[in-house]
């Protein structure tokens, strides 16, 4: 089956090695080029994210599918902030601005540091999750209720929930997160389980959780796995790109330690299940599977989407093609630098990609037919 894309487009072009990515600026100019870069190197979706102190997410997705024709949103969403009903009616109108099947809400519950409670949410870790996964019942009911509809749960009662405005196509409905709540919430309620990229080993074993738990449940989701990637003409050069990255990272680290004690309390890591998980594996080794570059994750130390797939076009291919055969669907691929490496990766990878998948579903037709 096709394979998915996903890339992100930021609200300002600094990152972890282009300057100061601790802090918060907000540049229109680069929206709009990260924007249509991805959509120019046939990504199908980005991701446009969510932050406490950051400019609104919903309205930088509505003008990222004004200036793009094709290319797919994924909006962060904090539950707990606009009630569910709200939220359903929003995303409605934008798929309808958008012409139909263009939206989609990436559900997030974890975070670091005071993220919430600088939105006034003092709610503990687990009691955030039962309160998503109630959340998520009542955007389901108003994506598809042709009538009002009455909703009864732990933290939503709802009388009469309606929206008169209809969707073209259903907004599709993403999620992640490692912890037992999370896994309580999630799966068998979401479209798509966005996982971070760990070791083939403990990928497949989470693919086979999140599924299993999906198919229990009713709705089995797709897995997107998140990789970025290293290309090189060889892999010598490849991994030399892999320490110049590195280098530019630790100098920044490096600038941020010196920034005023606000803004480093802004960049505190994240301490979910997953971020440790992921850092204690980077901590282990720096390379895995031969091909999996973990020495970004140990330096920023916070988990998140920061493995990396290093090599040859055709090994970082083999790569991800390994991960597919594992149960991934679909793929979070950023850069660094993120317009400048969308392009490259429209260039140098995903076509490449798309093509080694669908050899590697007609082999399997094959094998099954014989």
């Amino acid at each position: 089956m096709p394979v998915e894309i996903i890339g992100y487009v930021p609200h300002t072009r600094r990152t972890e090695t282009t300057g100061l990515w601790w802090s918060d600026d907000f540049d229109l100019a680069y929206v709009e080029e990260a924007a249509l870069s991805h959509e120019e190197a046939g990504f199908d979706r980005v991701l446009v994210g969510q932050g406490s102190w950051g400019p609104d997410a919903l309205l930088i997705a509505a003008h990222v599918l004004r200036v793009t024709r094709r290319l797919k949103v994924l909006v962060a969403h904090r539950p707990g902030f606009v009630q569910p009903t709200v939220a359903a009616r929003q995303a409605i109108t934008l798929d309808r601005l958008s012409g139909g099947g263009r939206v989609g809400l990436h559900i997030i519950t974890g975070a670091a540091g005071g993220e919430l409670q600088r939105d006034g949410d003092t709610l503990p870790d687990d009691e955030r999750y039962r309160r998503t996964a109630d959340y998520i019942d009542v955007l389901r009911q108003a994506f598809a209720a042709p009538a009002p509809f009455d909703h009864d749960g732990p933290y939503y009662r709802v009388r009469q929930g309606y929206s008169s405005v209809r969707p073209l196509a259903t907004p599709v409905l993403s999620f992640a997160g490692s912890s037992a709540g999370a896994m309580a919430a999630g799966p068998g309620r979401v479209d798509t389980y966005m996982i971070w990229g760990e070791p083939l080993a403990q990928t497949r074993d989470a693919i086979r959780e999140i599924l299993a738990l999906g198919r229990a449940r009713g709705r089995e989701p797709a897995i997107s796995v998140s990789l970025r990637a290293v290309v090189g003409e060889t892999e010598a050069a490849a991994w030399a790109r892999t320490q110049a990255i590195y280098d530019a990272a630790a100098a920044e680290l490096e600038a941020a330690r010196r920034a005023p004690a606000a803004l480093l309390q802004a960049a505190a890591k994240a301490d979910s299940v997953g971020a440790r998980k992921l850092d204690d594996i980077a901590r282990s080794a720096d390379v895995h599977d031969g091909r999996l570059w973990l020495g970004f994750t140990r330096l920023v130390g916070r988990g998140g989407s920061t493995a990396t797939l290093v090599g040859t076009r055709e090994q970082v291919v083999g790569g991800y093609l390994d991960y597919y055969r594992a149960g991934a669907r679909a793929f979070y691929l950023r850069g660094w630098d993120i317009a400048a490496d969308a392009r490259a990766y429209g260039r140098d990878l995903i076509p490449h990609l798309r093509a080694a998948v669908a050899e590697a579903d007609r082999a399997d037709r094959r094998i099954t037919a014989a």
